[in-house]
């Protein structure tokens, strides 16, 4: 058996050690020394082996049962009794009282002490009893010690708590940077909120959202409650708003069986704000990506994404469903600059790129390709005649009159139509548009 890491395990194992060394001392002791029938050693020494082998199988689970405590008593009196030694009694009540005192609380370890005091008092009446002075003089060390060793195993567990705190929020600052997607954020903090739980029965995270329809739970870790489920938010125990400066993200929540113990509070804070900085980084990763294949303008996909939406549709376009690309070029719109102003030329493009948008299909594509140059990707028409009626349309649609303030535009542009016909790639069918709107305008 190797030493544990831990501080707290290592005290554990080192007084584990120590209480099998007085044990395995103890067996040859009781058998050679002269006290009743035989057969009472051998019940002292099967009392023995079987106490070390409880503490040992106590170590292994990490705990003991509060039953457990009675039971150690009688068999330390069983002990006491058939050694007719009240010495050998004496060493294994104070190793029992160090050992078994850094597991359970406090109340665990008084009702431990008041159980082997119990069995080894009862074990030296029946034996010994003018020996009951002595021991009781040489035994007055064991509470202070019982309390001792109980505020020792606090310590530890709080510092082992704190630890393991600690290991989740190294472990979730890590993934955090890394994902740019809000309900994986969400699932990261709900598991690393029921970790910082701990071991308390029942324990379960959430963390909602807010939506148009009110506050709906995105991502839970363990058992919650049937009632979260069902949308009764006021059932939770413990609720930490995700709040940045400008937005309200949800809400995380934990719970379970039993109270959270007030050191988990400002854990559960922390991790909150860990949360929303997770996903702010989502929110800005996004934007970052918007801005990146978006003019910032008008709104619509830039010449980048354009491009890139015309490669794959060129790449699975076929006779049946073909895919067509129309360009579009306002007329005069240097002449709207000189003469009314760049705010008036902003305006009349914002309004072009919100007709086109609104005169195609969700699974079409509008685009700003710089200055007055406008495109739209027809992804999988019915039939490649299509192409030239929703060109038409669309022409219409933006050659209708503008007004902005008390003037009012009359927007005229041309349009190129180039439908996929075999092209061998998107800068094919993207050349072949440019030359029918220079080649071949329509202007109304």
């Amino acid at each position: 058996m190797a030493p544990p890491r831990q501080l707290g395990a290592r005290i554990r194992w080192l007084f584990l050690i120590l209480i099998l060394f007085h044990v395995t001392t103890a067996v040859p002791r009781i058998l050679t020394g002269d006290g009743p029938a035989p057969l009472w050693r051998v019940a002292a020494v099967s009392a023995a082996l079987a106490l070390g082998s409880w503490w040992l199988h106590g170590y292994r689970r990490a705990g003991f049962p509060v039953w457990a405590a009675p039971v150690e008593g009688l068999l330390l009196g069983l002990v006491g009794f058939g050694s007719h030694n009240w010495l050998i009694t004496l060493g294994l009540l104070f190793v029992t009282v160090a050992f078994r005192g850094l597991y359970g609380t406090w109340r665990h370890a008084l009702l431990l002490t008041a159980s082997l005091f119990a069995g080894s008092v009862g074990a030296i009446v029946l034996t010994d009893p003018d020996q009951l002075g002595v021991f009781l003089q040489q035994a007055a060390g064991v509470p202070p010690l019982a309390l001792f060793t109980a505020l020792v195993a606090e310590s530890t567990r709080r510092q082992e708590r704190a630890t393991a705190r600690e290991r989740v929020f190294a472990r979730l600052g890590s993934t955090l940077v890394t994902t740019s997607e809000r309900e994986t954020v969400c699932r990261l903090s709900t598991e690393a909120a029921r970790d910082l739980l701990g071991g308390l029965p029942g324990g379960w995270a959430a963390v909602t959202g807010n939506t148009p329809d009110g506050e709906v739970v995105r991502t839970v870790a363990g058992p919650a409650p049937d009632s979260l489920l069902a949308g009764d938010i006021a059932a939770v125990r413990v609720t930490v708003t995700l709040r940045s400066d400008k937005h309200l993200y949800g809400t995380l929540m934990a719970g379970g069986d039993a109270p959270i113990p007030a050191e988990v509070l400002p854990a559960l804070e922390a991790l909150a704000a860990q949360t929303v900085l997770g996903l702010r980084h989502v929110d800005n990763d996004a934007d970052l990506r918007h801005q990146a294949f978006h003019d910032s303008l008008t709104g619509l996909a830039n010449r980048a994404l354009l491009r890139d939406r015309l490669q794959q549709a060129v790449a699975r376009a076929d006779r049946d469903t073909p895919v067509a690309l129309l360009l579009f070029e306002l007329s005069g719109f240097k002449a709207v600059n000189d003469r009314f102003g760049h705010t008036t030329g902003d305006q009349l493009l914002v309004a072009v790129a919100q007709r086109l948008r609104d005169g195609i299909r969700g699974a079409d594509t509008a685009a700003r390709l710089g200055g007055d140059e406008f495109a739209v990707l027809l992804d999988g028409m019915d039939s490649p005649e299509d192409a030239g009626l929703v060109a038409g349309r669309l022409l219409a649609a933006v050659q209708e009159p503008f007004r902005v303030s008390r003037t009012e535009l009359l927007p005229r542009a041309a349009v190129g139509v180039a439908v996929w016909d075999g092209h061998p790639d998107a800068d094919a069918l993207l050349n072949e548009a440019a030359g029918a709107l220079h080649e071949r305008p329509v202007a109304a």
